[in-house]
C-alpha cells in the first residue's frame, strides 16, 4: 500500500469512529483501562507514554516482528532520521529498556560490533496491556466482536506480532498520528500528556454548568492524581491558552474550549483507527 492510500484509509476509518454513537464511551473505557496500569507505576508510565518515547519503543517492536535479524543500530538510525529524539537520547532509552528488563541484547553471531535485540516476556505483557486499551473498545464501535474476542485469546507474543506488522506498515509510510494529525503533537509529546489531555477532556465533559457558563476542569487536582507536578501542568495549560484551547479563570479554574474537545476526539478516533488497521479489523 502507498502512503497516500494508507493515510486516506486511516482518516476515513477515524471519521467513522468519530461518528459512532459509542465513541465517547470508548474513550472513557480506554482511559479507565490505561489508568489502572498507570496508577500501579505512575513514574514509569508518565514517561513511557510520551509520544516520541512510545514511538521509539514501538519502532523496536515493529522492527523485531518484521526482521529476520533485528538490530538496535537499524532502529536507532530509523528513529534518528524521524527526529524522534537525539542520537544520545535514543541510546539512553535503549539502555533504560535493558536495565528495566524489557529487552534482551546479544552480540551478532557474525559481527560482534552489532547488537541483536528481542523483547522480553515482561515487555510483551506490558505493551499488550497498553494496546488492549485501544483494541478492546473497538467491539463497541462496530468492529467484528468475534474477531476482537479471538484476538483477546492470543498469547502476548502472537498478539503483538499481528499488531506490529501492521504498525510497521504505517511507520514506513509515515502514517503515524504525529504526522497525520500534527496539531496534537505538542500535547502528547509531553510527560503524561496522553493521560492529562484525556483526564481534562473527561473531567470537563462531566462537569456541571455551575453558573460560570462553561465546561471547567479541576486540572491541578487531575495533575496530582497522575503524579505530575503542579508546575508541569500549569505550563501545559498556559501553552494551551496561547494556542486557543483553554481559557484560564481565577482560582485555577480552567475553561475547556471547543477546539480542545475537537482535537482530543480526533486524536482518539485516529488512535482507534490505527488499532483497526494494525489488527486487520473492519
Amino acid at each position: 500500500m502507498t502512503g497516500t492510500f494508507l493515510k486516506t484509509s486511516l482518516c476515513r476509518a477515524a471519521d467513522e469512529v468519530a461518528r459512532h454513537h459509542n465513541s465517547e464511551r470508548s474513550i472513557e473505557s480506554h482511559y479507565a483501562t490505561l489508568l489502572k496500569h498507570y496508577n500501579k507505576r505512575p513514574f514509569f508510565y508518565k514517561r513511557a507514554l510520551q509520544f516520541n518515547r512510545l514511538l521509539i519503543a514501538f519502532s523496536l517492536l515493529s522492527h523485531y516482528f518484521t526482521s529476520t535479524t533485528p538490530l538496535l543500530s537499524q532502529v536507532r538510525d530509523f528513529c534518528s532520521e524521524r527526529k524522534l529524539c537525539s542520537h544520545n537520547s535514543i541510546q539512553s532509552i535503549f539502555l533504560s529498556l535493558r536495565v528495566l528488563g524489557f529487552i534482551d541484547v546479544t552480540a551478532h553471531a557474525l559481527d560482534a560490533r552489532l547488537r541483536v535485540f528481542k523483547p522480553t516476556d515482561k515487555a510483551c505483557k506490558e505493551v499488550r496491556a497498553m494496546i488492549a486499551s485501544v483494541i478492546d473498545p473497538l467491539a463497541d464501535m462496530g468492529a467484528d466482536s468475534d474477531s476482537v474476542h479471538t484476538l483477546s485469546t492470543l498469547n502476548d507474543y502472537d498478539f503483538l506480532a499481528i499488531y506490529f506488522r501492521g504498525f510497521s506498515e504505517l511507520q514506513k509510510n509515515n502514517v503515524t498520528i504525529d504526522i497525520v494529525f500534527p496539531e496534537c503533537h505538542w500535547l502528547i509529546k509531553k510527560e503524561a500528556g496522553h493521560m492529562l489531555i484525556l483526564a481534562i477532556y473527561l473531567d470537563a465533559r462531566s462537569s456541571d454548568i455551575d453558573g460560570s457558563g462553561f465546561k471547567s476542569s479541576s486540572y491541578l487536582t487531575l495533575g496530582k492524581q497522575l503524579s505530575v507536578s503542579k508546575t508541569h501542568v500549569m505550563r501545559l495549560v498556559q501553552e494551551g491558552v496561547e494556542r486557543g484551547y483553554f481559557k484560564a479563570h481565577p482560582k485555577n479554574n480552567l475553561e475547556v474550549l471547543p477546539a480542545f474537545e475537537t482535537m482530543v476526539r480526533r486524536f482518539m478516533s485516529l488512535s482507534f483507527a490505527v488499532g483497526l488497521h494494525c489488527m486487520n479489523l473492519n
